[in-house]
């Protein structure tokens, strides 16, 4: 499906995975018009901080932002190399690394956070953006517009606060049934959320996750609240047929804690590559981000079964390794026995996290 070469390569969605699909198409020649239903490149995320994992992957975060062609350096982040872990009614837990977890950033508009980073490099490479646009999926070359499916929720708050920097997971169906929920504070500022699946309790649970906090001495002052859906799912990895699924469109997406940064660059520039018609480069990053997200849809179909006690067992594991980001690395290793539970399931199952 290579595009002609005086063609407009048109891409729905200006986020992470449309805006790398962006970059590397028009560094290589291409016209390319993105077009965006929200009036401003990140407005539906404006304030949210996220983080971009550094385990998931064989290349490490620093070589996969080249890769995806982009300056690892200049992104504008924070590492991250301690957070706790609190489990209701045992005290937090504090777990290290001598590497960082992940490195935090900041989505929306202002001028320091990832999407305003990668729009630059969009503009500086001639690409166009037309907002307020629901352009027709159908007729587009990338549909990088997320998920519409529903079956999973997210709440939470953006929030002020006058303490130091800090992560915390929470995990337990009081804070977030089947899921979890954090909270990151970074430079007066932050995000408490709560990512669950659908349960027959209507409360929203978020309120526990704020109360608990305030109740331990971490007072904050919410801005505003937020509500978000999706749902993941496994669809076939070689596309050849427009358009081409990328990001929460496609299904890439870290199933587990959602980390689903760099699934979305490597989505991106795999799309890039069909429609250049680097057919072998774009079959090999597709092989890994299949394996990845195969794994890590089973790895949550494990930690959904998890009792109380089995997860005690393994955060008191993470806290007493010096390596704990190994954990984490082998766990997202090819295992024959994960691959065929998570195709069985695939049907049955749907979370999503972003």
């Amino acid at each position: 499906m290579v595009k002609k070469e005086n063609s407009k390569t048109k891409i729905v969605g200006a986020g992470i995975a449309g805006m790398t699909a962006a970059i590397n198409l028009s560094k290589s020649g291409k016209s390319v018009i993105i077009y965006e239903k929200n009036d401003c490149i990140g407005g539906s995320r404006d304030g949210d901080f996220e983080g971009m994992e550094n385990w998931i992957f064989s290349k490490n975060i620093s070589d996969s932002t080249t890769e995806c062609g982009l300056d690892f350096n200049g992104i504008p982040k924070s590492p991250i190399f301690e957070f706790f872990v609190h489990l209701y009614g045992i005290q937090p837990v504090k777990i290290k690394s001598p590497e960082p977890f992940f490195h935090i950033v900041k989505r929306g508009t202002s001028s320091d956070s990832l999407d305003n980073y990668l729009a630059e490099i969009c503009k500086s490479c001639n690409v166009k953006f037309f907002f307020n646009q629901n352009y027709d999926i159908s007729k587009a070359d990338i549909n990088a517009a997320g998920s519409l499916r529903s079956a999973a929720y997210i709440r939470g708050a953006q929030i002020e606060a006058n303490l130091p920097n800090q992560v915390h997971l929470l995990l337990g169906k009081q804070f977030a049934p089947r899921g979890y929920a954090y909270l990151i504070i970074n430079d007066g500022y932050g995000t408490i959320a709560t990512a669950f699946k659908k349960t027959s309790n209507r409360s929203d649970p978020l309120n526990p996750c704020i109360q608990y906090f305030n109740k331990i001495g971490l007072d904050f002052h919410i801005k505003n609240t937020f509500a978000n859906y999706g749902s993941f799912h496994l669809p076939k990895i070689w596309q050849r047929n427009s358009p081409l699924n990328i990001g929460e469109a496609g299904g890439y997406q870290d199933y587990l804690f959602g980390f689903g940064m760099r699934f979305a660059m490597y989505s991106g520039l795999s799309a890039a590559y069909k429609l250049l018609g680097k057919y072998s480069q774009s079959r090999i990053i597709d092989r890994e981000l299949n394996i990845k997200r195969k794994i890590s849809f089973a790895n949550r179909l494990l930690y959904e079964n998890l009792s109380f006690e089995n997860t005690k067992y393994w955060v008191s594991r993470f806290q007493n390794s010096k390596y704990p980001l190994n954990i984490l690395r082998t766990s997202y290793d090819w295992n024959w026995k994960k691959i065929i539970k998570s195709s069985k399931l695939a049907n049955k199952y749907a979370i999503r996290f972003s």
